[in-house]
C-alpha cells in the first residue's frame, strides 16, 4: 500500500485518498462545537459556537458588513440579528453605520472583544504545541512546511474551482398546457 492509499478496512466513505481521509477526520474533530467550546472554554471563553467562529472571523478579516459575517457563518438575517445582538451584550463587538450604506451595519471587535480573540489564539497555539511537543524538531520543520506548501496549493485550487462556470444540470422542459 502506498502513503496515500487508505487501508480496505477503513470505515466510512472510501476515499482512495489517505490524506483527503485524514484531513476531512481533522475538520471534522476541530469544527465540532463541542471541540470549539471545549477549546474556548479552557481559557475562559464561555461562547456559543457560532459566536466562538464570529469573534474569530472578526479578528482575522476585521470590520465587515453583518451581510457579510451572516453569508461567511451560513446564516440568515434574523440568525446573525440575534449573534450580533448577543456578541453585543458581552461586549464583543462594536456596531456601526456603513458610511457607503445606511441600510447596512458594520461590526468590529471591541477592546474586549480583541482579549476574547486573543484567549481563543493563544489556546489554539496551544493545542497545536501540545500536539507537537514529541515530534523531534526536523519533522516539524518538515511539516510545517509541507502544511504551507499544501495551504497555497489549496487556496489557488479553490480559487480556480469557484471562477470555473457553474454548471446547470438539464431539466426536462414542462409540457405546455
Amino acid at each position: 500500500m502506498t502513503v496515500d492509499e487508505v487501508p480496505d478496512d477503513t470505515p466510512g466513505l472510501p476515499y482512495r485518498s489517505g490524506q483527503l481521509a485524514a484531513l476531512l477526520e481533522v475538520f471534522s474533530l476541530w469544527s465540532s462545537g463541542a471541540f470549539i467550546r471545549g477549546l474556548a472554554t479552557g481559557v475562559g471563553v464561555d461562547l456559543d459556537t457560532t459566536a466562538i467562529v464570529a469573534v474569530t472571523m472578526l479578528a482575522r478579516d476585521g470590520e465587515q458588513r453583518a451581510s457579510t459575517l451572516a453569508s461567511r457563518l451560513h446564516v440568515g438575517a434574523s440568525a446573525i440579528s440575534k449573534l450580533t445582538a448577543r456578541l453585543g451584550t458581552h461586549g464583543l463587538i462594536e456596531k456601526r453605520q456603513d458610511p457607503e450604506d445606511s441600510r447596512a451595519t458594520l461590526l468590529r471587535l471591541s477592546t474586549t472583544g480583541t482579549e476574547t480573540a486573543a484567549a481563543l489564539v493563544a489556546a489554539g497555539d496551544a493545542m497545536m504545541a501540545d500536539l507537537l511537543r514529541a515530534w523531534p524538531e526536523r519533522d516539524r520543520a518538515d511539516f510545517d512546511r509541507f502544511l504551507h506548501r499544501f495551504r497555497d496549493d489549496a487556496v489557488a485550487h479553490a480559487s480556480r474551482v469557484s471562477a470555473a462556470p457553474q454548471h446547470t444540470p438539464d431539466r426536462p422542459e414542462k409540457a405546455e398546457s
